[in-house]
């Protein structure tokens, strides 16, 4: 199991060391995956015969008080790993995206620059990767956090030498940095209240321990849910990955967008526990900001006619749907929380399929735009149909996790609903923009140039869209939920799942129907509303330049000039003291008790008689 860790690691180390070509650093991180996939397949056989495998490591330790509760005397951090069904499960699908998208990209990036770098931090990314999945010490897991992020952060703005690039790519490091930065804050908050970071040992004490209060855990579980969020790009926290969308390599783009989803919901689930003895009241309000998310993030896709950041909302939103699926059946039946987590491992390949097939057909008809795109279908079969494909599995997955346990009939069910109509409107829309109509672009005058990728290319999209579907069907059947998690689960009610897949199949109808009637019409209207979209949130930014960041620049300007004059003031100061007192030291110390005293005198010979009147 620490081999999974180590050979990530060890690729990253050759490819910043030795490895400057393009092919040798590909086939390098190639390597590196498909090792790693192996040894995820050699700790899944393992556990065929114990349900899970713990090793620890202690880092380091030592004493910060002598007296006191026993966890508050000494602070230490374990390389504490851990490795279940779920975990390998997890490992899996990161390490499947991980290889599509590098498999991807090593046919049709060839024109981005730094191919070593750009390989060397995808290595380290699924180091991170591999390092949240198994880590069971909080203070560990945000470690290989941090390291995801940042890995993160170096591929979406991968493409250095473009200022548009540069420039989106400052969202993808504030936003969130700032997320990350209160998770750290929830796992300080626990840490304070209860010594410990091992996530068994914070549940086993979590109403046990001194001092501590429903108020404290609830603050501490927001803190944390706020983080998750933050990496799961639900909205309005999905600026990230949909101002890169087009500006990011698309397979840095796809592969973030993917991993991220499976680690921020894993971690979400075993860290549901801690949410589940705050209060009832915290839970449901945790599922309605899922669900509000889930219903925001496709309907904020359907303004505009960027593809790819609509593809990106559709995943945002399938992504919400999942989380919302693990906060709320956790209220009533813990068990059956794992639903969400297990449609997660089908979005999370299908998202990255749909990714590369639609960058693919963007880069082959030269445009971003979908009322330009056109015959996709006919020119580039292949790409179109695994665009397909993907759409229909992630919204597919979006019924799955709500075949289990969450009630049509309820609140938060009738607005999952409508999330997931919007989902299968959405995503298909971009299929039929992309695939029916004629060719707007100029290169419909060259049709010979719009044509399919290479052949090598051409499979990854379907690998991925196909482990989307078996992830997909794994769901549908309680023994993989029982593997999953090893508890008992009952099956999903035929009736249940009829339900959620006629919400589907009718949004897939309603689309079909009105771009089949005017397809230009309806591409119309979605981009008046991009536009509008735009303008509204062009005021949003000019509104906060002026009253925020206006003010702050210029008081800094301001202090710019302030300090370095009282820094100057304060050392012509230091220096006068000083030499005076270096004045003093030499005159004899009989000589200067006379001149004090004398000078005392005076001032009290002026002060006294005022005082006295």
């Amino acid at each position: 199991m620490p081999f999974v860790l180590l050979v990530p690691l060890v690729s990253f180390l050759l490819a910043v060391s030795s490895i400057r070509t393009r092919r040798s650093a590909s086939a390098m991180a190639m390597f590196g995956t498909v090792v790693t996939a192996a040894l995820t397949l050699l700790v899944a056989w393992g556990l065929t015969r114990k349900p899970t495998f713990s090793v620890t490591y202690h880092y380091f330790d030592m004493s910060v008080a002598f007296s006191g509760p026993l966890n508050f005397q000494s602070f230490g951090i374990s390389l504490a790993m851990q490795a279940d069904h779920l975990t390998v499960a997890a490992l899996i699908a990161v390490e499947l995206c991980v290889l599509a998208a590098l498999g991807w990209h090593r046919f049709l990036g060839r024109s981005e620059p730094g191919a070593a770098r750009f390989h060397a931090v995808v290595t380290l990314l699924l180091f991170g990767a591999a390092g949240v999945l198994l880590s069971t010490d909080l203070a560990e897991l945000f470690g290989f956090w941090a390291i995801a992020g940042a890995m993160t952060y170096l591929l979406l703005e991968h493409r250095w030498g473009i200022d548009v690039a540069a420039t989106r790519a400052r969202v993808a490091l504030a936003l969130p940095f700032l997320t990350d930065l209160t998770l750290l804050c929830g796992i300080a908050w626990f840490y304070s209240r209860y010594g410990t970071q091992s996530i068994s040992t914070l549940i086993s004490i979590l109403h046990t321990n001194p001092g501590w209060t429903v108020r404290s855990i609830v603050l501490g579980c927001v803190l944390l849910f706020i983080g998750l969020t933050g990496r799961l790009a639900l909205w309005p926290l999905s600026a990230w990955i949909t101002q890169t969308s087009t500006t990011a390599p698309p397979a840095a783009v796809a592969l973030v967008q993917a991993v991220w989803s499976v680690l921020a919901i894993v971690v979400l689930f075993r860290l549901m526990p801690l949410f589940g003895g705050s209060s009832q009241q915290l839970l449901q309000v945790l599922a309605v900001v899922c669900a509000a998310s889930a219903i925001a993030a496709p309907l904020w896709g359907l303004l505009g006619n960027e593809p790819r950041r609509t593809i990106s909302l559709v995943g945002a939103g399938a992504s919400a749907i999942c989380a919302a699926v693990v906060i709320d059946v956790y209220r009533g039946n813990p068990a059956a929380a794992i639903a969400g987590v297990a449609a997660m491992l089908a979005i999370a390949p299908a998202r990255a399929g749909a990714m590369l097939a639609l960058s693919s057909i963007a880069a082959a008809m030269r445009t971003d735009d979908l009322a330009d795109m056109g015959d996709a279908l006919g020119r580039m079969r292949a790409s179109s149909v695994a665009l397909l494909f993907s759409i229909v599995v992630i919204a597919l997955a979006g019924c799955t996790a709500l075949a289990y346990g969450v009630s049509s009939r309820s609140r938060v069910g009738l607005v999952l609903g409508e999330g997931v109509l919007l989902i299968a409107i959405c995503g298909l829309r971009v299929f039929l923009g992309a695939s029916l109509g004629p060719l707007r672009r100029r290169r419909a005058f060259e049709p010979d140039r719009v044509r399919e990728a290479p052949s090598e290319s051409i499979g990854y999209p379907y690998w991925l869209a196909l482990g989307g579907a078996a992830f997909l069907v794994g769901s549908l059947i309680t023994g993989w939920l029982t593997f999953l998690d090893g508890k008992q689960h009952p099956a999903a009610g035929f009736g249940a799942l009829a339900i959620w897949a006629a919400v589907v199949i009718a949004g897939f109808l309603a689309t079909t129907y009105v771009f089949v009637r005017g397809k230009d019409g309806a591409l119309a209207a979605s981009a008046a509303a991009g536009v509008l979209l735009g303008r509204a949130t062009g005021f949003a930014y000019a509104v906060f330049e002026r009253f925020f960041v206006a003010p702050m620049v210029d008081i800094a300007d301001r202090l710019d000039g302030w300090i370095p004059e009282g820094d100057s003031a304060l050392g012509r100061f230091t220096t006068t003291a000083g030499q005076l007192a270096l004045a003093a030291a030499r005159v004899p110390a009989v000589a200067l008790v006379v001149v004090f005293a004398v000078v005392l005198a005076v001032l009290f010979a002026l002060i006294g008689p005022g005082v006295i009147r």
